[in-house]
């Protein structure tokens, strides 16, 4: 899986390396665009939203979710996409907008794209153009981006569109926040600054603030430490949709999911389970008092139970509504390091080529999603 040899030939750690690099530049390029433009200008005002995606979708989908919840009077939830095969009969969408996340238009987003019928307007977030999706020779992807184009779907496009190669990908899932991100603020009533630019602006000075802290605060979470998973510990802002960080461990680095917890959900059990099978702590909190005192608790916990215990000296820093993306840069340097310096494979890692069972499942056959 692994390998420690500094001989090893680069496995796809320098294009990695290269797009997390050029993360910054395009969050405020992409926000300049005309496709951004769009974004931030809904079609439509809906009366109520469900949410889906899978992967780093999922995290999309969640924070698309909390935004709406928090900063509109529009309520929405998130639905797992599976739960779409077999709907409640008594289920009444009629009234609801269905919010679909894929940044390639994967086999499962046509499962919840084919239950659109169901709602009262659909709105497919990707980096998928059917031009691209006709060359890459995914005609079933391409025939249902068509559709949804004629039905007057609102389609919203953010890159990166041909991020393959390596398993993980990271362009697109701090993309997809920002595309998100400008949709509500569209719907907002000023609740959120609605400009793309300056949006594009602060999402990328978080991402960078993020990425400098983690460079003090876990320059390499070494396997010996993290090698079986680690506790992670985050704001409420954030806890809720922080799915795509447990990605990068998984995907990147072939760990263990980190365990999500809110911050004061420590001591409700997980705690107590570290303390019999120690494993590392890192703690995600805002800067100021209340959770600078809930850290202070928590690291005292920890050191009653020989706990490892990481946190950045500040805490997190940027507004609300842009702490995913700092949050987001604050691994980036783990990951990093880890896979350069562990020899990684993500170019041709374990499993390649064996998920296509259910990975390429979009539903019974003769199903609106299979067709």
């Amino acid at each position: 899986m692994a390998s420690s040899s500094a001989n090893c030939p680069d496995r796809g750690a320098a294009l990695l390396r290269e797009r997390l690099e050029s993360i910054p530049a395009l969050l405020e390029s992409w926000a300049a665009s005309p496709e951004a433009a769009r974004a931030a200008r809904p079609q439509k005002c809906p009366q109520r939203v469900v949410a889906t995606g899978l992967g780093s979708s999922e995290a999309h989908a969640r924070y698309l979710v909390w935004l709406l919840n928090r900063f509109t009077d529009i309520p929405a939830e998130f639905l797992p996409t599976g739960a779409l095969f077999s709907p409640d009969s008594n289920c009444r969408w009629q009234d609801r907008t269905l919010v679909v996340f894929s940044q390639g238009l994967s086999a499962h987003a046509r499962i919840a794209l084919g239950c659109r019928g169901a709602f009262a307007r659909t709105v497919l977030f990707t980096a998928a153009s059917r031009e691209g999706l006709i060359r890459g020779g995914k005609l079933d992807r391409a025939r249902c981006l068509e559709a949804l184009e004629q039905e007057g779907a609102e389609v919203i496009r953010f890159p990166l569109e041909d991020e393959y190669t390596l398993l993980i990908r990271v362009v697109g899932p701090t993309l997809g926040f920002l595309a998100a991100r400008l949709w509500v603020g569209g719907l907002s009533r000023e609740a959120l600054s609605g400009d793309p630019p300056t949006v594009g602006a602060e999402a990328a000075q978080a991402f960078r603030t993020g990425w400098s802290a983690g460079r003090v605060a876990w320059p390499c979470m070494e396997p010996v430490g993290f090698g079986r998973g680690f506790a992670l510990l985050a704001s409420p802002d954030l806890s809720e949709y922080l799915q795509n960080l447990a990605f990068k461990f998984v995907e990147g680095l072939f760990r263990p999911a980190p365990t999500l917890q809110e911050l004061l959900q420590f001591a409700h059990g997980p705690f107590q389970q570290l303390t019999a099978e120690p494993r590392p702590v890192v703690v995600l909190h805002r800067a100021g008092e209340i959770e600078t005192d809930q850290l202070r608790r928590i690291r005292e916990l920890c050191l009653s139970a020989s706990l490892t215990c990481h946190a950045t000296g500040s805490g997190l820093v940027s507004r609300t509504d842009f702490l995913v993306f700092e949050a987001e840069g604050l691994f980036v340097e783990p990951l990093l390091e880890g896979v350069e310096q562990e020899g990684i494979d993500q170019v041709a890692w374990p499993g390649r080529g064996l998920d296509g069972p259910l990975y390429e499942y979009s539903g019974p056959t003769g199903s609106a999603a299979s067709r």
